[in-house]
C-alpha cells in the first residue's frame, strides 16, 4: 500500500478555445453565441472567472451534430439555371 495519496486525473490535453477564438472559427459574432447558450444550442463552455472557455473537442462534437447533407432534390433544383 502506498503512503501517497491519489491524484486527481489531469485536464485534457485538448485544447481550450476563448470565445473569440470560437467565434473566428465558427464565423459567428459573440452576441449570436451568447444567444445560442441562452437557447440551450451552443457548445458547452466553461466559466472562468469573467471568461468562458471552450474545449475543442466539445465543439467539434458540437458541430459534428449539426452536420447537415444537401438531399438530392435540393442538388437538382440547385441546377435548374435560375441561381437560386
Amino acid at each position: 500500500m502506498s503512503d501517497k495519496t491519489p491524484t486527481q486525473e489531469p485536464l485534457s490535453h485538448t485544447p481550450m478555445w476563448t470565445l473569440d477564438e470560437l467565434c473566428a472559427k465558427v464565423h459567428a459574432t459573440r452576441r449570436m453565441v451568447h444567444h445560442w447558450r441562452q437557447a440551450g444550442n451552443a457548445p458547452k463552455a466553461y466559466k472562468v472567472g469573467k471568461h468562458l472557455l471552450f474545449d475543442e473537442a466539445d465543439v467539434r462534437a458540437w458541430l459534428e451534430a449539426r452536420q447537415t447533407t444537401i438531399p438530392a432534390d435540393v442538388e437538382r433544383r440547385a441546377d435548374d439555371g435560375t441561381g437560386w
